[in-house]
């Protein structure tokens, strides 16, 4: 008889968490205030509009207004005094990328004698539109972002 080939080390320190197996997610919830999601899920739920902890969702009461806690897991968002200039930061970045790919685009578009204002002003519209609309998705970007880098306490 052969015998099993033995687990690796990152398997015995940090066993992998089915997203499939709801019993494993709860324990794992309730004991380390995450489910045991890897960092691609995590950071998708953020994407998503959904908690990065536990992945579910009614996170926001409007569009811009978020709750103070996950309705399902109480996992809560707001760590410390300053905690969302991270996810002005990410909107910044997100908006700005944005409206650079969209200047450029619009810019090769209208070659080989572009018209400015036909690129200037649909650039100046996103740069003040989009920023308001990913408002909900950086903040739970972040609110991802900070949770896989920095998990909760145990509870």
């Amino acid at each position: 008889m052969t015998e099993p080939a033995p687990a690796s080390r990152a398997a015995r320190i940090i066993p992998a968490i089915s997203d499939r197996d709801p019993t494993m997610r709860a324990e794992r919830l309730a004991a380390t205030g995450m489910d045991g999601a890897g960092l691609v899920t995590i950071l998708w739920r953020g994407l998503t509009l959904a908690c990065a902890a536990c992945g579910s969702r009614g996170l926001f009461h409007h569009w811009w207004r978020m709750r103070s806690t996950c309705p399902s897991c109480r996992f809560r968002f707001t760590r410390s005094e300053g905690f969302w200039i991270g996810a002005v930061g990410v909107n910044s970045v997100m908006s700005g990328f944005i409206c650079l790919v969209t200047a450029v685009g619009l810019l090769l578009l209208s070659l080989p004698e572009p018209t400015w204002p036909a690129v200037l002003f649909p650039s100046a519209a996103l740069a003040v539109v989009i920023p308001i609309a990913l408002d909900p998705v950086t903040r739970t970007l972040w609110t991802a972002i900070v949770a896989a880098a920095n998990p909760p306490p145990p509870r």
